[in-house]
This record gives structure tokens, sequence and C-alpha cells, in this order.
């Protein structure tokens, strides 16, 4: 089973200059939920889940999301970008217990 933090990113494997990239990646974490007592509020504890996802292009921020503890356990995101320059495509996930993982895709032209 993978540890804590795995980040999977899977990309086209042709990309031309200039095509809009459909970019896909998992990191596996447990996405704690938050429990509620039996009034329905919320219990006071410091849950561990992404907050924050970032990408960048080149070392060039093109993306940034804050994220909440209602996603899944082993969270799939998706999105694209415009491939105008080989390079190295990086996403980096923060937990609220400030674990931080990385993973990174090179972008090379066919």
């Amino acid at each position: 089973m993978p540890e804590i933090g795995t980040v999977r990113i899977r990309i086209p494997s042709r990309i031309r200059r200039g095509d809009v990239v459909r970019v896909r990646c998992l990191v596996i974490h447990p996405m704690e939920i938050v429990q509620r007592d039996k009034a329905g509020k919320p219990i006071e504890k410091n849950y561990h889940f992404i907050n924050k996802v970032i990408m960048t292009y080149n070392a060039r921020e093109v993306l940034q999301a804050e994220t909440t503890q209602s996603m899944s356990e082993n969270p799939f995101f998706s999105f694209a970008f415009k491939a105008t320059e080989a390079g190295m495509l990086k996403i980096t996930f923060l937990d609220t217990h400030g674990g931080k993982y990385e993973g990174t895709a090179e972008i090379k032209f066919s």
C-alpha cells in the first residue's frame, strides 16, 4: 500500500507546443472528515486533510486551490494548462498538519 503523500501524475504521452494539456493527479491521503456530536455541532479537533493545491510550470505558479475536508480519501484532481515550452510541471499538496507532498512530470514535445 502506498504511503501517505505519494503523488501520482498523468499527462498525455504526446504533447505538442501550444497544446492544452489535461493533467490528472492523485495524492494518497486519509482526508479526515469533520465529526459531529449528537446535536450536529462539529467536534473541535485539528482535523487532518489537504487544504491547498499548488501547480507550477517551469517554476511559475499557474494554479492555486484551497480545498476542504469534504473531499474523499486519496483525492483526485484534474486540470488543464497550455504547454508553451518544454519543462517541469510540479504539483504540491499541503495539509493541515504541516505535511507537504510533491510530484513532478516532465513536459516534452513530440
